[in-house]
């Protein structure tokens, strides 16, 4: 995202068509598609996740970076000769880092859900972690007795949703500290 949006042009090209080619591939399509050719373990779900989830971050990143070089200190920069190379790691990288900090503290609650969804489903990691999906799936055994034994499906549920939340919670709140135009009215 960060040549992509620098540089432009032919590199901003390639880069964008293979982001927007990842992107048109569902992510748990991919891990259902994952699981039924290997074992499926807690590490294979993370690489595919990792390995997804980087091109929601380098739109994100392209976009800002687009915005920033029009800027007058980058513009600056280039009419005195700094190289590409410090502009990008002393003004553009500093500049862009904030939005993708917030986005990737939203996206740890996704991944989180994401991996509960296939424990419930059987078909994400081993009988043995401490998974809130296990724990859900587990409770379905407790299903005619629910009335009597409420607590085995509303505290995994419960702990989902709240970290799921904490999460969103702690972006929006990096974005209220790190945006400059809600600053400006204190």
């Amino acid at each position: 995202g960060l040549i992509a949006g620098y540089y432009g042009g032919w590199a901003d090209d390639v880069i964008s068509w293979a982001i927007n080619t990842l992107s048109a591939i569902p992510v748990l399509f991919l891990l259902l598609i994952a699981v039924a050719l290997w074992q499926p373990s807690a590490e294979l779900l993370t690489v595919i996740l990792a390995a997804l989830g980087w091109v929601g971050t380098s739109r994100l990143v392209r976009g800002e970076v687009l915005s920033l070089r029009e800027r007058d200190y980058i513009m600056a920069a280039r009419v005195i000769g700094v190289k590409d190379q410090r502009i990008l790691l002393k003004h553009v990288i500093p500049n862009a880092i904030y939005p993708t900090l917030i986005l990737a503290s939203m996206n740890i609650g996704a991944d989180v859900i994401s991996f509960a969804a296939l424990s419930f489903l059987g078909i994400g990691t081993e009988v043995g972690y401490a998974d809130w999906g296990q724990m859900i799936a587990f409770a379905r055994n407790w299903i005619p007795s629910l009335a009597t034994y409420w607590w085995i499906v509303l505290f995994p549920a419960l702990a989902l949703i709240f970290f799921t939340l904490g999460w969103n919670l702690v972006g929006d709140a990096l974005r209220d500290i790190m945006d400059p135009r809600l600053r400006r009215g204190r």
